[in-house]
C-alpha cells in the first residue's frame, strides 16, 4: 500500500507541475497585435460630437467595430476575417510609405455643417503609425475635393473595405475601384 500511495503522490506532483508549466506558458503568450484601428469622430454644429469605432483588426483576424443602434447609441460588434484577408491587408499597408502619413491630413472633401475626423493607428513593418484624416470620403452633395495622396487613399480604402466586409454594408464609391471580392 505505501508503494501505491507514493505512486499516486508522484502522479499528482507531475500533473500539478504540468499545469503550472502550461499556465505559465499561457500567461507569457503575447496578446494579439493591433494591425489597423480607425475611429471616426463626427463634428457637428454647436459643438456636437459623436465617436464610432469603424474597425479594429488584430493579427489573429479578430475584428471589432461599433454598430449604430439608435440616434446616439452604439453596440460593439465582434467578428473575424480569414488569415488570407489579414495577409492582404498587411500587404496593402506594407506597400505604403508610412513616413508620408503624419499628424492631421486633409480636409480632402467639403462637408456641409459637419466634418469627419478619422483617427488611424496601425502597425506597418513592426512600426506603429498614428495620424488623422479629415473628411476622407466624398459627400454626395459637392463633387469638389482636394486630391488625396495615394498612401492615404490606400489606408482609408482598406479601412472602408474591411468595415464594409464585417458590417455587411457597401464599399464606398471612392474605394470600389480597388475593392476586393469577398
Amino acid at each position: 500500500m505505501p508503494h501505491f500511495l507514493g505512486f499516486v503522490l508522484s502522479l499528482l506532483l507531475c500533473v500539478n507541475s504540468f499545469s503550472a508549466i502550461e499556465s505559465g506558458a499561457q500567461s507569457q503568450a503575447s496578446p494579439p497585435m493591433i494591425l489597423l484601428e480607425a475611429t471616426s469622430t463626427l463634428h457637428g454644429i454647436g459643438g456636437y460630437q459623436s465617436q464610432l469605432l469603424l474597425v479594429r483588426l488584430t493579427d489573429d483576424g479578430k475584428v471589432e467595430w461599433d454598430k449604430l443602434v439608435g440616434p446616439r447609441a452604439t453596440e460593439r460588434q465582434t467578428s473575424s476575417v480569414s488569415e488570407e484577408r489579414v495577409s492582404e491587408i498587411k500587404r496593402a499597408l506594407g506597400s505604403i510609405d508610412e513616413s508620408s502619413l503624419h499628424g492631421t491630413m486633409g480636409p480632402y472633401h467639403i462637408y456641409t455643417d459637419t466634418s469627419v475626423e478619422l483617427q488611424i493607428h496601425m502597425t506597418v513593418r513592426k512600426a506603429e503609425v498614428a495620424f488623422s484624416v479629415i473628411n476622407p470620403w466624398p459627400p454626395t452633395e459637392f463633387p469638389g475635393h482636394k486630391r488625396m495622396p495615394k498612401d492615404v487613399r490606400v489606408v482609408v480604402c482598406e479601412i472602408d473595405k474591411l468595415h464594409a466586409q464585417v458590417a455587411d454594408i457597401p464599399v464606398t464609391a471612392m474605394c470600389k475601384a480597388t475593392a476586393l471580392s469577398h
